[in-house]
């Protein structure tokens, strides 16, 4: 070590001579106890333990050999015993504990007190590494520090956060897998007055990515990063397109991402296991492969295998453009089993086929089998779309739910106004699984004319899902006291959602996310990246002006 500011007092004491040094005294302030050093709150233990050992590791320096040195061989009335005496040094350490920058931040008028100050710092270093909760985004550590010639001496620590644009720190926090960090800097966005989007949407999408790899990840889940270009999730739903309970819904995902489906299950139509036939079909529901409908068309024409098995095929079939799916589909309309006769029936329609095709299906609208009425409801709106939907009125008057919810279901392929008030119209029929599933496609549309349908269902005797869904109706005092019952809570959440509240859900979501098992998190997050933030409207182009070339009107 140099120490310049010894080789100073050294000097100091030749020039004097031994009377001066009888005359030190130090000064009062000498013989009070140093203030303690707390820079983090009293529960962040690893912080305030690396404080402690960097106050300890200067404090050797300053106070124990510069300031006793000082108080010892120096009188009283010395500049360098000026008990007014402090500066402010602003040091910044790196990762590894080394120096990265030091400059005095306030000086103390005194060039021999702030070379020392400087010099202690310096020689001081390299550091014990930081803790990664004081860094700031350029991973670094910055403080400010007090050197003081008083009790103080050098107690005096304060850490100076420099903070990048939560946009752009947020992929750096979860790529180390900071994600309590993460969660601090949302709170901290939104404390500013910034809008949760786009940050909120990378911490959800990391955080359905750690989901995935958990057992109870769901396809919902796991489709939603799909599409986003997620290689690892559509690597999943090929998984997941062996399970019959998932081989559905994994089978859309994978379509709707145009990842290739027939490999992964044509040999399955091969085995002697229906239970294989028909995973193997339900996955191709929407698939329009042809290469599967020699597969599809030997299943839905058996009469050995099971009847939901073949109606899967037969909805499979009807999204292939092929001659050989159109003549099965064909043949099984003329069925003896009703089930399947109706899904080859409601198959052979395709989305916008014209009047014709709904007069067509109307004829089953009253026909003794729920299936076949259920099988006409669909394909009337799929023929006719909004054209034909008051020809429905029977559904109001079918005892049987099949009918309403097969309607429910292709309406909800129809995103326009009519087809919600129609919803919302078989929302309020007195069966439970109608008025589920309309509320449901309700929510999931945003629907938001149509709300106040749902508001009847707000009353507490409800059945408890569908008082859920009808969150969305509810005013703001309930729906903050719904936010804060565990059981409501995440209905809440979704409430805001389809609302378009997003910025409140994200608050509700930092502030009590914690409490949520990690499945329930994943839950959470996964609504808020399956309703994401509707794009800006287009701007209004100005109004057309009269040319300045224009002729005049001329004489009839």
């Amino acid at each position: 070590m140099r120490h310049s500011w010894v080789r100073w007092v050294v000097l100091g004491l030749a020039v004097g001579g031994v009377a001066r040094r009888a005359d030190a005294a130090g000064i009062p302030a000498d013989k009070l106890p140093e203030p303690p050093v707390a820079i983090a709150d009293s529960g962040a233990v690893e912080a305030n333990n690396y404080f402690r050992a960097l106050h300890a590791h200067i404090h050797r320096s300053w106070a124990d050999n510069f300031l006793r040195l000082a108080a010892e061989k120096l009188p009283a009335t010395d500049q360098l015993n000026d008990a007014t005496k402090s500066a402010e040094v602003d040091l910044v350490i790196g990762g590894d504990g080394k120096i990265t920058s030091v400059t005095v931040a306030r000086a103390s008028g005194l060039q021999s007190f702030d070379d020392a100050m400087l010099e202690v710092v310096r020689d001081g270093a390299p550091f014990p590494a930081p803790p990664t909760s004081v860094v700031s985004d350029d991973e670094r550590l910055h403080l400010r520090w007090t050197f003081a010639r008083d009790q103080r001496r050098c107690s005096g620590v304060a850490v100076i956060r420099t903070f990048e644009p939560v946009e752009v720190v947020m992929p750096k926090l979860l790529s180390k897998g900071w994600r309590n960090e993460a969660a601090k800097r949302l709170a901290m966005a939104r404390g500013a007055g910034l809008h949760a989007d786009p940050a909120f949407t990378m911490f959800a999408a990391d955080a359905l990515k750690r989901a995935m790899k958990e057992p109870w990840a769901t396809v919902r889940m796991v489709r939603l990063l799909a599409e986003r270009g997620d290689q690892d999730a559509v690597n999943w739903l090929k998984n997941a397109v062996r399970r019959p309970d998932l081989a559905a819904e994994a089978g859309a995902a994978l379509v709707q991402v145009k990842a290739p489906l027939c490999p992964l299950v044509k040999g399955w139509f091969e085995t002697q296991a229906w239970n294989d036939h028909k995973t193997a079909a339900a996955a191709l529901t929407t698939s329009n492969d042809p290469a599967c409908v020699a597969g599809l068309a030997k299943l839905v024409l058996n009469d050995n295998a099971p009847a939901d098995a073949r109606v899967t095929a037969a909805t499979g079939l009807g999204a292939i453009d092929d001659p050989e799916a159109k003549k099965a589909l064909a043949d099984a309309t003329k069925d003896e089993n009703a089930t399947v006769r109706a899904a080859a029936m409601l198959a052979q329609i395709r989305q916008g086929a014209g009047r014709a095709k709904v007069i067509a299906m109307e004829a089953f609208l009253r026909d003794p089998s729920p299936d076949l009425r259920a099988a006409a409801a669909a394909g009337v709106v799929r023929a006719g779309g909004d054209a034909n939907l008051a020809d429905l009125y029977v559904l109001f008057k079918d005892d049987d739910p099949r009918p309403a919810l097969a309607a429910l279901r292709e309406l909800e392929r129809l995103p326009t106004d009519e087809s919600s008030k129609l919803i919302a119209r078989l929302a309020r029929r007195p069966q439970l699984p109608v008025e589920k599933l309309a509320a449901q496609i309700i929510v999931r549309r945003k629907a938001r004319d149509q709300f106040a349908a749902l508001k009847p269902y707000l009353d507490p005797k409800t059945d408890a899902e569908l008082r859920a869904l009808a969150l969305v109706a509810a005013d703001e005092p309930a729906l903050q006291a719904a936010s804060a019952d565990p059981k409501l809570a995440l209905a809440a959440f979704r409430a805001r959602l389809a609302r378009g509240e997003r910025d409140q859900a994200a608050d509700w979501f930092i502030a009590r996310g914690v409490t949520l098992s990690a499945a329930e998190q994943a839950a959470a997050l996964a609504e808020w990246l399956a309703m994401p933030e509707p794009p800006p409207p287009a701007p209004v182009p100005p109004p057309a002006t009269a040319s300045k070339t224009a002729s005049k009107p001329g004489k009839r």
